[in-house]
């Protein structure tokens, strides 16, 4: 089991790769063999898909994030995320208000073998149904 700062580079790495849009070093962090979503309940090929999916027709816009902390304890790692955006395409059900949204996201990892093996993720839907419901 690698160190928390070790834990924490990790994530750090897969983070700044993805918003990079670096693809292969993104998945370079993950074990492909090992790895399970539960906020997708899936695999990482499907995952992937998943996210692709999410990146062709997105329903936010303009998005913009604001990285608030990263805490390592033992193998998980927490990341703490407020995003910024505009409420451009169908988000559940709802089409497109042109609403600036702000709201905030945790994600956390299991690493083993110094590669994510595993992942739980939560965005604050009260507040950001909130706001896309709100009216004036």
């Amino acid at each position: 089991m690698g160190t928390p700062e070790e834990n924490k580079a990790l994530a750090q790495r897969f983070m700044d790769a993805l918003s990079a849009g670096d693809v292969a070093t993104a998945a370079s962090c993950f074990d492909p063999s090992n790895y399970y979503s539960n906020a997708h309940a899936a695999n990482l090929a499907d995952t992937w898909e998943r996210m692709k999916a999410r990146r062709r027709n997105p329903a936010l816009s303009d998005v913009t994030q604001e990285h608030v902390a990263l805490v390592a304890d033992g193998d998980r790692v927490v990341n703490h995320t407020r995003m910024i955006g505009t409420h451009t395409g169908e988000l559940f059900g709802m089409p497109a208000t042109g609403r600036g949204v702000r709201f905030a996201v945790m994600d956390v990892v299991r690493i083993e073998d110094g590669q994510i093996v595993e992942h739980w993720g939560l965005v604050d839907l009260p507040s950001l149904q909130a706001q896309l419901a709100a009216t004036g």
